[in-house]
């Protein structure tokens, strides 16, 4: 009997994407999900907030970032697992997972981009490392974390779900990079062209990048995501919100792990505003120490 060999791996990334909840994020996301003994857990961990993050090469935190994502690969590629299910965090959480599951599996693994967003930036159309995880893993994006992608995927392997109008920069990196994709209209999504298409490519294997802000951010569907920050400022340019129900996700991903092998799931950009609140309640009191 062939046993799989599973990891939970928490990467509380926040400087990715310059947003401190993202940390109690990956916190509570690790917290919630269904408990199992058979999937050790592997946590990285970040320093927290205590100044403001340093632009370097045009990236806020450059160096943190780096650091966050090469001490994820030393502890992925120490444990030597089949499976990975990672939770962020930010988007840039799926860059050490996904790199090692595609040089695990040969590149015979496709990958759905479930994500509002291509993720395909480069240091001079953006400044948070966590809009280029995409292009990292493709070799493009930030060069200075593209270099710690040891097997860089092929456009071929990339399906993008969720996605809303990209910037006139991302269209032309997008051009550029040879990537297809296709705009999400409905709020419904469905298993069926995933499934083609992986047949299609004939992929064995995939992986998932699941980004909250593929979700429409009506508080009925989904409150937790980036656009129902009680302190939200001006919104950056290529700040898309997600259009999709909640339940059609929940299908998808389900449909996905039963009629694929998932052998990657990441979960990010949860931020859970509500905790944030209960917590600096908390901070605040003194009955807490």
């Amino acid at each position: 009997m062939v046993t799989t060999k599973t990891i939970r791996l928490v990467v509380p990334d926040w400087q990715a994407g310059n947003q401190p909840v993202y940390q109690l994020g990956a916190e509570i996301l690790a917290a919630i999900a269904p408990n199992s003994q058979h999937q050790p857990e592997i946590r990285v961990e970040v320093p927290a907030k205590t100044q403001e993050l340093v632009r370097e090469n045009g990236i806020n935190g450059q160096s943190i970032v780096r650091d966050t994502v090469a001490r994820t690969r030393a502890a992925v590629q120490a444990a030597a697992p089949d499976k990975i299910v990672t939770f962020g965090g930010n988007c840039l959480v799926s860059q050490a997972p996904f790199d090692y599951l595609n040089r695990r599996y040969q590149g015979n693994v496709g990958v759905v981009w479930l994500d509002a967003h291509p993720d395909i930036s480069k240091p001079e159309m953006f400044y948070n490392e966590h809009a280029m995880v995409l292009g990292n893993l493709l070799g493009a994006g930030d060069p200075v974390l593209a270099e710690l992608v040891s097997a860089p995927l092929r456009p071929e392997q990339v399906y993008f779900a969720g996605l809303q109008h990209p910037t006139a920069d991302e269209q032309r990196e997008l051009q550029r990079l040879k990537l297809t994709y296709q705009l999400q209209t409905s709020p419904e999504i469905a298993v069926e062209p995933i499934l083609t298409w992986l047949k299609a490519q004939h992929f064995d294997h995939l992986m998932v990048h699941f980004d909250i802000d593929a979700l429409n951010p009506r508080p009925t569907n989904f409150y937790d995501t980036y656009f129902n920050n009680p302190n939200l400022g001006p919104l950056p340019d290529n700040a898309a919100q997600g259009r999709l129900h909640r339940q059609s996700v929940w299908r998808l991903l389900a449909q996905l792990s039963r009629q694929t092998d998932l052998v990657g799931l990441t979960i990010a950009e949860y931020l859970p505003w509500g905790a944030q609140q209960l917590r600096e309640l908390m901070n605040a009191t003194q009955i807490f120490g």
